[in-house]
């Protein structure tokens, strides 16, 4: 070899070298193999899939982890668009409470342990007894619906339900039914990474097509996350089309707008405002991905605070809301007027707070004027919002709610704000009067929604035996879940929205749209009424 040939190699190879060093040192580096993903959201608590109960974490939990089935992406998730993950098959006897699933042979966790039955009832086993606050398992009533889990075989496991509960596949579907590693302990916390393992000892999730290999939080807040292809997944047909997804993080969606005109980031999702989609939507270089949302918006009572305690009162301020205003305002058209709790498009859906109409001030007046309340003497609302960009748009949108409010004459209107975390901590002392909340759903189904006016993590102090009299909320909630026909569930889900709307615990206000804006290169996105966003499928 001629010594320019032995010189040129080696130039290469130090520049290949450098090259993987700078790589390995900026993981923000380009590549054709990585696709850099940026949003506002963040982590609430952890990846465990018996703490994790906020849409980004299980954004997360669905994309290093598996359940026994998933819903076939890009449809309505109906029973029939549901299809095995680590379950190859399931039966159901006739009582609809026995629930008999076939696992897959021959799967691994990542560190090479085998994946059988034993995982699966341990797995949900472990996550309804630890009951954490503000868990998934407990707030969604695992404990309720799932009696015991029994192990048939190595490769069958059996649900025995207290209850004939509708959607439990859907249920099985959710990130909060995802396997946990067996290694994981009922102490085991997972904010705080394990110091052998480093990112991916942070959680309890390994049979996903990624691996979490950096996860930087400052603060309390994410700031970095790398998910790596996972080199024993399953899924054959499904393995990750991109070897690495790199997870920027960004506090306003200023922020994030700017890093995908720059051409930093090659995905923005969650939470561009509506000024922004419409501006990317004349610049060539991005594409604007559309799709069906399932996400909602509600203003939320502490009906332990005087008046709110008092239905008239609530009736009033639901009369004087104009929800036309703020889907057409703040929005610019991207979200829809929501008339019930159940979202517009979603079986049983009844727009039962129609019946106040909006900008019904008279209504209003007439409510309010039963507690001595007057263009003299206006009611006080002290209504808070979130400001850290855990929903959209949030400062925006409570000066329209304002602008609404004080219209109708009788009422004034003060302004509150708290970043998210001390947002949940005020809700959970009970000592916001008014507040505005949001809902991603946990699985497809109205009895997901339905619970939300009296849902105890709420902490309304709203009475759910009824203070109107006749039947209560919960116990046609509960009829509904485990009414045996369609047509018993649609009459008892049509029953309840219209009490809701009486007592008005809570207002809906609006459905959202699930928007995406990437590069005009990126493909993969599929954005179904799941709102699930799956990395996996996302390629150049």
């Amino acid at each position: 070899m001629e010594k320019n040939q032995l010189i040129a190699i080696v130039v290469i190879v130090l520049i290949v070298g450098v090259g993987a060093v700078y790589f390995l040192m900026n993981p923000l580096a380009p590549s054709n193999e990585v696709i850099i993903f940026g949003t506002t959201d963040s982590v609430e608590a952890s990846l465990d899939p018996a703490q994790s109960y906020d849409y980004f974490g299980w954004e997360i939990i669905t994309s290093l982890g598996a359940g026994l089935v998933e819903i076939i992406p890009g449809t309505s998730a109906t029973a029939n668009d549901i299809r095995g993950a680590l379950a190859s098959s399931w039966t159901v006897d006739s009582t609809n409470k026995i629930w008999d699933f076939t696992l897959r042979q021959g799967l691994t966790y990542y560190d090479g342990q085998p994946f059988n039955a034993s995982c699966v009832k341990w797995s949900f086993e472990r996550n309804i007894d630890m009951a954490m606050e503000d868990g998934p398992q407990l707030n969604m009533g695992y404990g309720d619906i799932i009696d015991s889990i029994t192990v048939t075989s190595e490769y069958e496991v059996r649900f025995n339900l207290k209850i004939a509960f509708a959607p439990f596949l859907q249920l099985m579907a959710c990130a909060a039914s995802y396997i946990v590693h067996p290694d994981y302990k009922d102490d085991t916390t997972y904010v705080d990474f394990d110091a052998a393992e480093g990112a991916r000892g942070s959680h309890p999730n390994d049979l996903g097509p990624y691996v979490l290999t950096n996860w930087t939080r400052v603060g309390g807040s994410d700031s970095l996350m790398r998910l790596e292809k996972n080199p024993r997944y399953w899924d054959v047909a499904n393995i990750p089309k991109t070897d690495t997804i790199i997870i920027q993080f960004y506090s306003t969606d200023t922020a994030l707008a700017a890093a995908l005109t720059s051409g930093e980031i090659d995905v923005a999702y969650r939470h561009l405002s509506a000024a922004q989609v419409a501006n990317f939507r004349t610049n060539t270089a991005v594409r604007v991905w559309d799709g069906v949302g399932a996400s909602i918006q509600y203003m939320l009572f502490q009906q332990t605070i005087y008046p709110f305690n008092e239905t008239r009162i609530r009736q009033g301020v639901a009369a004087a809301l104009n929800r036309s205003n703020i889907a057409s305002t703040v929005f610019e058209g991207t979200v829809d007027p929501l008339y019930s709790v159940v979202p517009a498009g979603m079986a049983y859906h009844e727009p039962s707070f129609e019946v106040y109409g909006d900008a019904n001030y008279t209504f209003t007046a007439d409510c309010l004027d039963d507690f001595g309340y007057n263009t003299t003497n206006k009611l006080v609302v002290d209504l808070w919002y979130e400001s850290s960009g855990h929903y959209p748009s949030s400062p925006a949108q409570a000066t329209v709610y304002k602008s609404d409010l004080e219209a109708s004459g009788v009422i004034t209107v003060n302004l509150h704000s708290a970043d998210w975390p001390t947002y949940r901590i005020q809700r959970n002392t009970g000592t916001m009067p008014v507040f505005i909340y949001g809902w991603y759903p946990d699985f497809i189904d109205p009895d997901n929604y339905a619970f939300l006016p009296f849902a105890s993590w709420l902490n309304l102090g709203y009475n759910e035996t009824s203070p109107a009299g006749g039947v209560a909320q919960y116990d046609l909630w509960v009829e509904g879940r485990s009414a045996q026909t369609s047509a018993l569930r649609e009459a008892a889900y049509l029953e309840l929205q219209e009490l809701q709307a009486e007592e008005v615990s809570l207002i809906p206000l609006w459905q959202g749209r699930n928007t995406a804006v990437t590069k005009a290169a990126i493909q993969g996105v599929i954005l179904d009424i799941t709102v699930n966003w799956r990395h996996w499928l996302l390629y150049w």
